[in-house]
């Protein structure tokens, strides 16, 4: 007699986790999101600060001035990418959370 595989028994499906552990996770992996995407945008920013500062120099002969790559595109960029990776994660949250999604 071949094994047919719909007589099998089912998993058992675990219990979703209470409302605040969802709360919790919800919010550790919005924190994480946020704090990876802001270095990765400072990476970006800084990349391209460095590049533009060493270009605009050598174009100008002059010494480049590193620090304006930290502060007039790093920083901002990291800024800029780390409040929309919030906003995002933000709004992914209370799109599960609504949905009834884990």
């Amino acid at each position: 007699m071949p094994l047919d595989l719909d007589d099998r028994a089912k998993p058992p499906v675990p219990a979703p986790p209470p409302w605040y552990v969802r709360l919790v996770m919800m919010g550790f992996r919005t924190l994480l999101l946020t704090l990876l995407f802001a270095l990765l945008g400072m990476a970006v920013g800084l990349l391209a600060g460095i590049i533009i500062t060493v270009v605009t120099a050598a174009m100008h002969h002059t010494q480049p001035d590193m620090t304006a790559a930290y502060r007039h595109m790093a920083i901002p960029a990291a800024v800029a990418s780390g409040v929309g990776a919030f906003l995002w994660n933000v709004v992914r949250a209370i799109k599960d959370a609504v949905g009834g999604r884990r």
